[in-house]
């Protein structure tokens, strides 16, 4: 089971124990096999392990047991056959090839490679020691000489180098997940950002298509027929109340349905023409909805039309009216038209196309996919962390396998107590050349052809130190080969296509054995190369496999994440349009929604002046929002915003021009920023009947420019910060108050 924080890291330690526990009981299978039938195996109780051991092994392989329990299993098994069977040697614990050492050796390998440090270690003392048990008999064995052996020592340096193998590539794995888990969450953090906005941009613009239009009937005294403004005021809470959809809603509407509730609100005579039920994903009929009703209330408001006809099929909807029409570029200067259709359109994948003359009307065109955009997996989140992830991880484990073929050379090499055959001048060629070898895969960008003549050079070296060797040496410790040849080769090949390392490998292990039997004919060297091929070559193969998969199984653990990054990105998004944009929505309606139902029930006015002033209040207000959507994303004007919307509530008109701040306003330090928001609030609680706000921002700093009609005390609140991060200058003319403050980024810099 995948752990849920560090999925590469499960699945490549995963991947790792199976490696381990194939090698374990496929090395333990063959080594038991071979025993039995070269009738090396003890009578009575030690065959009857011995076979134990065989069948265990041979059920293990078949399968995929993992956990605590089975591990315990089998190191049960393996203790069991230690302490049963008895092994004597004339001289040095492993003379002969004794099974049970290569037993011992598969075992505290793989649990190297398996287990933690502490378990490993463990369990390696535990089978040191029942091998020092089933040795008891060796004449003059005592536990230093025991340790002092070199059969022993070496089963220590193969359980150290499978920990560091271990380790290396775990932590690579473990640095991939980081760096992955890093990128994730800054990719959720854009799209909840983004969610936000795109949100926060649908609830303005509703408002504007509806209350802020009425309130603005009513602010500038053009609402001469109240029973049309209640009407009006009316269908606006209507929408207001009947919500926005939220990001992601899957629920199906019918267009058409919505297209004929629509109609019933335009005050032109309308012609609605569509082909039947036309079904939608409900977010996008909204989208077109919206869109269209802000069309058919520009044609109610401003064009005078006679008639009004609405198209509607697959995929379009157009809208044209007998009216007016207007000159100039749609678009470029009219809220309503860039804002509430063509950006929406354009937010949904579709488009818009308003085209219009003097007396020739207005035709406006609203297009989207017919088919419903399947969304692309996206591979772009993680992409470049994913790649050098991976690509850290294959060198991690390049070095890894390096570290073994140099180590394994040089110390096979010279813990030797054979005789220096061939010549130490010789042995010590091929030993540089084993070494040189292996060290050459550390070379990055290497062609495959060099790669393979490293290799052929490496198998060369080996079959030559076979060659020279006396016929009775080549099975002994002087042929160093046999251990480390193969670990060159799997190091040189772990970035080969499996077919070619594989393949190389085991030719390397044929000829081997092939050169072997014949410096050696005899039924023992056979016995000893299949006990080689037991403890060894089947390590290696193993290890040349898990290599071939090891790009698979990062890229899996990286899918693994784009798919936890969906689910956890739609939960982001979706506790943040609930807990956040909602909250907000609805205190944006509490503000100016009262002042709409007493027009929609006409126990307001709109011919009272007290009514109208309101009205203008919240229109101003409303249409800032709108148009400075983007601005007010940036920390300094969302903490403008409070003052702001304070200074509007007691009825000053408030103007507000702030360009959108995408990276300096972040960059204002917390001083600084807190210094212009507190000395544009004192400017706005002062101000008595206007205030007008301006934020510019460029590359060398941020000033707010704040101006009001306040009292001449205020001068006394305004004040520069002691450290002068902020420049103040405050000017008056009559009852207006100047004051612009200015922060620049370089001194900060400088700081």
């Amino acid at each position: 089971m995948l752990r849920e924080a560090d999925p590469t890291h499960a699945a490549v330690a995963q991947e790792a124990t199976w490696l381990a526990i194939r090698f374990r009981h496929a090395a333990c299978l063959l080594l038991t096999v071979v025993h039995l039938i070269g009738g090396a195996a003890e009578p009575g109780a030690g065959r009857a392990v011995t076979v134990l051991l065989a069948v265990w092994s041979a059920g293990r392989l078949w399968g995929r047991r993992l956990g605590p329990a089975w591990t315990a299993a089998d190191v049960a098994v393996v203790a069991i056959y230690l302490s049963v069977t008895t092994s004597v040697a004339a001289s040095g614990i492993g003379t002969g090839d004794l099974i049970d050492v290569k037993v011992v050796a598969a075992t505290v390998i793989s649990v190297g490679i398996a287990e933690r440090v502490r378990v490993s270690a463990a369990v390696t003392g535990l089978v040191l020691l029942l091998l020092y048990y089933a040795n008891r008999a060796t004449p003059g064995l005592t536990p230093w000489n025991f340790l002092a052996d070199l059969s022993v020592a070496y089963l220590l340096v193969e359980w150290l180098l499978a920990v560091g193998v271990r380790r290396v590539v775990l932590g690579a794995a473990g640095v991939h997940d980081q760096t992955v888990t890093a990128a994730a969450d800054a990719r959720i953090a854009s799209e909840v950002a983004a969610a936000r906005r795109r949100y926060e941009h649908e609830q303005w613009a509703v408002m504007h298509d509806t209350a802020a239009a009425t309130l603005l009937m009513v602010g500038q005294g053009a609402a001469g027929d109240r029973e049309r403004i209640a009407r009006q005021a009316a269908r606006d809470l209507a929408v207001l109340d009947s919500g926005i959809p939220l990001p992601g809603d899957q629920a199906r509407a019918d267009l058409s349905e919505l297209l004929r509730e629509l109609s019933t609100d335009s005050s032109t005579p309308l012609t609605l023409r569509t082909p039947g039920p036309l079904p939608l994903r409900g977010t996008l009929a909204w989208t077109v909805t919206a869109a269209a009703r802000e069309a058919l209330t520009n044609v109610d408001r401003h064009a005078r039309a006679a008639t009004v006809v609405v198209d509607a099929g697959p995929g379009t909807l157009v809208i044209t009216d007998d009216g007016v029409g207007f000159d100039g570029a749609p678009g470029t200067d009219r809220y309503g038209i860039r804002h509430s259709i063509i950006e929406r359109m354009r937010a949904v994948g579709g488009d818009a196309e308003v085209t219009s003359s003097p007396g020739g009307g207005t035709r406006v065109r609203l297009s989207w996919p017919i088919a419903e955009p399947v969304a692309a997996e996206d591979h772009s989140f993680d992409a470049p962390a994913a790649a050098a992830g991976i690509d850290r991880l294959g060198r991690s484990f390049g070095y890894g396998m390096v570290g073994v073929a140099v180590a394994d050379t040089l110390l096979q090499s010279t813990l030797t107590d054979a005789a220096a055959t061939p010549a130490a001048a010789v042995d010590a060629l091929l030993v540089a050349v084993n070494v040189g070898c292996a060290l050459a895969a550390l070379i990055p960008g290497r062609r495959q052809s060099v790669t393979l003549a490293l290799m052929g050079l490496a198998i060369g070296a080996s079959l030559t130190l076979i060659a020279l060797l006396p016929a009775d040496a080549v099975l002994a410790g002087a042929n160093w080969s046999i251990g480390a040849s193969g670990w060159a080769v799997v190091a040189l090949g772990f970035r080969l296509p499996p077919r070619l390392s594989l393949s190389a490998l085991s030719a390397w292990w044929i000829l081997v054995c092939v050169l072997v039997l014949i410096r050696a004919p005899d039924a023992d060297s056979l016995r000893v190369l299949g006990l080689h091929t037991a403890a060894i070559f089947f390590l290696q193969f193993f290890t040349a496999r898990f290599a071939a998969t090891l790009d698979r199984v990062a890229r899996d653990a990286a899918a693994l994440h784009r798919e936890r990054l969906r689910h956890r990105t739609a939960d982001a998004v979706g506790h943040m349009t609930e807990q956040e944009c909602l909250r907000r929505y609805r205190e944006l309606l509490t503000e100016f929604t009262p002042l709409l139902r007493g027009l929609a029930d006409g126990t307001l006015d709109p011919g009272d002046p007290a009514v109208q002033t309101a009205a203008r209040t919240e229109y101003a207000r409303l249409r800032r929002l709108f148009t400075q959507q983007d601005g007010l994303g940036d920390p300094l004007l969302a903490d403008l915003r409070a003052g702001i919307d304070a200074a509007e509530r007691r009825g000053v008109a408030v103007t507000v021009e702030a360009e959108a701040l995408p990276s300096h306003g972040r960059d204002l330090p917390d001083a600084a920023r807190g210094h212009l928001v507190a000395a544009t609030r004192i400017m706005l609680d002062a101000s008595r009947s206007r205030a007008r706000v301006v934020v510019t921002a460029d590359a060398s700093g941020c000033t707010v420019s704040a101006l009001g009609d306040c009292p001449a005390d205020t001068l006394d609140h305004l004040s520069a910060p002691p450290d002068a991060i902020v420049h103040t200058e405050v000017v008056t003319a009559g009852e207006l108050l100047w004051a612009r403050m200015h922060h620049r980024f370089e001194m900060e810099n400088a700081r």
